[in-house]
């Protein structure tokens, strides 16, 4: 019996010291990919002009229109760009309340079109918002709307933008989803300040959406 138990503690202690030596290799390798991101990405730590541990920026505002307002909430997130250039690339979700007081859950991808340092401040942004179903790789429905195109730039810690019309593109003058007719001549265009917010600054609704 003595024996037995003896081999149990044995096998309990390689047990543990197996599970320590993998956490310390994780933890250096996190360390040597922050280390690495540091120096060929600074930007990333730095969103909204000052340091964030969470690589993360998130923000609010509204589109006043002739229809009514659209209220506007989306967090971005740096994401590997995967081109020939490497500049800096974001990848979020989003979410666009409409006068109706419709929802709509949009994906955010977008970037920069120029090399960056630590300040991103005055560099010109790019982003698309756009309609993407849960069960979208199972329908393959190619139907995107709503889609806004918003360009601008950051002013830190915000980002002041316009629509280029995709806005009035998307929705009709009573504020419902245009499913008719792709890409019409925009009714007007407007710009938005996407003012930076803490998570505690979204809404699960559109009854308190707005900034």
């Amino acid at each position: 019996m003595a024996r037995q138990a003896a081999t149990l503690v044995t096998r309990k202690r390689r047990r543990v010291g197996d599970f320590s030596r993998l956490l310390l290799v994780l933890i250096g390798v996190l360390l040597i990919m922050a280390g690495a991101e540091a120096v060929f990405a600074p930007w990333s730590f730095f969103l909204g002009g000052h340091f964030n541990v969470v690589k993360l920026w998130q923000g609010a505002g509204i589109m006043h229109t002739s229809s009514g307002d659209y209220a506007l909430s989306f967090w971005i997130a740096p994401s590997p760009p995967g081109r020939t250039f490497d500049f800096p690339y974001f990848t979020g979700w989003g979410s666009l309340c409409t006068p109706r007081g419709e929802r709509y859950r949009l994906r955010v991808s977008g970037g920069l079109h120029e090399h960056a340092g630590i300040d991103l401040n005055g560099k010109a942004m790019h982003l698309t918002l756009y309609s993407r179903p849960w069960n979208y790789n199972l329908t393959g429905n190619p139907d995107d709307r709503p889609h806004l195109d918003l360009r601008g730039a950051w002013r830190n810690p915000d980002l002041v933008l316009e629509d280029g019309g995709t806005l009035s593109q998307s929705f009709l003058p009573d504020g419902t989803l245009n499913t008719g007719r792709r890409n019409p001549p925009p009714r007007e265009t407007v710009s938005i300040v996407v003012h930076e917010t803490s998570w505690f600054g979204w809404s699960s609704d559109c009854r308190s959406a707005k900034p």
